[in-house]
């Protein structure tokens, strides 16, 4: 599934150019070899001299497409993402029951997904551009100097990623516990807004040493994890530069009275150097692969929700219809009327709803005793009032814009007053007259 999130024309473009900048930098090495080269000869070769000069400008050409292309890339994998999530929770009312899936899941969607999809993206063109860029850059060198110089770099880089392969449990284990303790601290600071606005001494003092708390263990595990992440790429470098520094001193050693190949060891050893800081941030990310996994992992399995079965928390012989006292049944719906549920607490009343709902989707209209729902009276700036208003509004845009045959109401006069319950309990009856309303009282 992943693959098919982060997928898409625009990242495809972005790597298409990040291969011309990599071939174009790495022409810049083979310019700099020539050069060097001329100058053992008593001549300076102007042309590779402007070459060069023109390779270092004109590298920033395909960067700056690549980086624009990538912005894009990071936009359309995230609205994939969205629009996954609408498929899977789509009509899935039964999920409702769950307050800890839904702050998940919406924590995820909001946050987590967009900085997981972002991170995976700027991974693979970071990992890209750094093999690229090794790759060509190696060629180049060991053409000019050895062909054992591509050995140097190959049994290095095996040894390297070979160390870092038998260390990834650790990290991923140490991946894993970052990642929940900063879900765990994210959805804990959603909560702020009226703990600390309200300041009940009593609500806050306990809110703020729980956030305190996630704070400090949310910490703890990012450089834990941080730093196993670079005890991994410092000891997986040591391991690569042991075999490329003996194959560099080989060739030394072999061409040191070659005028022409020193002059080009000498001109591509910054480069090299360069070389090896990419190789030791390569390795860093090969350790971060599993915590990357681990973040996608996390991200994906919102989209596999566990199935709630509502019938669990249901007891359909001890709820009563108010309208004519008769014991409820859902299999003996009218097609209008007023259809009011009453029943002691904890009988799954609420739940009901939550079930005829998801039964009939499209057909009936669902409006839960607290919710995000959008309105269009909610477009105007001036739309604040109190909760009845708002309740009125609410119930009178149903009436107009809204196709549904049944519209089903969750304790809607939970925090009215009299005068409010009784505006909006007559609308009600009038909806009633022409469709089916089924509602929940306080």
């Amino acid at each position: 599934m992943i693959y098919r999130i982060i997928s898409n024309k625009h990242l495809r473009i972005a790597l298409l150019f990040l291969l011309i900048q990599q071939i174009i930098a790495a022409s810049s090495t083979y310019f700099i070899a020539r050069l060097a080269q001329s100058l053992t000869e008593d001549t300076i070769s102007i042309l590779y001299m402007v070459l060069f000069a023109v390779s270092l400008v004109a590298v920033y050409l395909p960067a700056y497409f690549c980086v624009i292309n990538r912005e894009r890339a990071k936009y359309d994998a995230h609205k994939l993402y969205n629009d996954n999530f609408h498929t899977v929770f789509l009509g899935k009312t039964h999920l409702l029951s769950s307050d800890e899936l839904q702050s998940t899941a919406t924590t995820t969607l909001a946050q987590e997904s967009n900085y997981t999809l972002e991170t995976v993206i700027d991974s693979i063109f970071d990992i890209s551009a750094l093999v690229l860029n090794v790759l060509f850059n190696v060629l180049v060198i060991a053409w000019f100097l050895d062909g054992t110089l591509l050995l140097g770099y190959a049994v290095g880089i095996i040894f390297a990623f070979m160390f870092v392969h038998f260390r990834r449990h650790t990290l991923k284990m140490a991946a894993k516990t970052d990642l929940q303790s900063r879900l765990s601290l994210t959805t804990k600071l959603f909560d702020s807004w009226d703990n600390v606005v309200i300041f009940n001494k009593h609500n806050y003092t306990l809110y703020n040493n729980i956030v305190q708390k996630s704070f400090a263990i949310a910490k703890n595990n990012s450089v834990k994890s941080t730093s196993i992440q670079h005890i991994n790429s410092s000891l997986g470098l040591i391991i690569l530069m042991l075999p490329v520094f003996v194959v560099t001193a080989f060739i030394f050693n072999k061409n040191w009275h070659d005028a022409a190949t020193m002059a080009v060891l000498i001109a591509t050893l910054p480069r090299q150097i360069q070389l090896l800081q990419m190789c030791y941030a390569l390795i860093g990310y090969h350790t971060s692969i599993g915590v990357i996994k681990t973040m996608l992992d996390g991200i994906l399995e919102v989209l596999q929700p566990t199935a709630v079965n509502l019938d669990n928390y249901i007891q359909a012989d001890q709820m009563r219809v108010q309208q004519t006292g008769d014991i409820f049944d859902l299999t003996q719906l009218p097609k209008q009327g007023r259809v009011t549920l009453v029943g002691n607490n904890c009988v799954g009343k609420s739940y009901m709803l939550l079930k005829l709902k998801e039964h009939y989707q499209e057909q009936a209209y669902y409006l839960p005793a607290k919710h995000n729902l959008y309105f269009n009276y909610k477009t105007d700036k001036a739309h604040k009032g109190s909760t009845g208003q708002q309740l009125i509004k609410q119930i009178q845009e149903i009436r107009e814009d809204d196709q549904s045959t049944i519209v089903m109401l969750d304790e809607w006069d939970a925090h009215l007053d009299r005068e409010n319950t009784q505006i909006i309990d007559q609308y009600l009856d009038h909806l009633a007259q022409t469709r089916l309303v089924v509602d929940v009282r306080h």
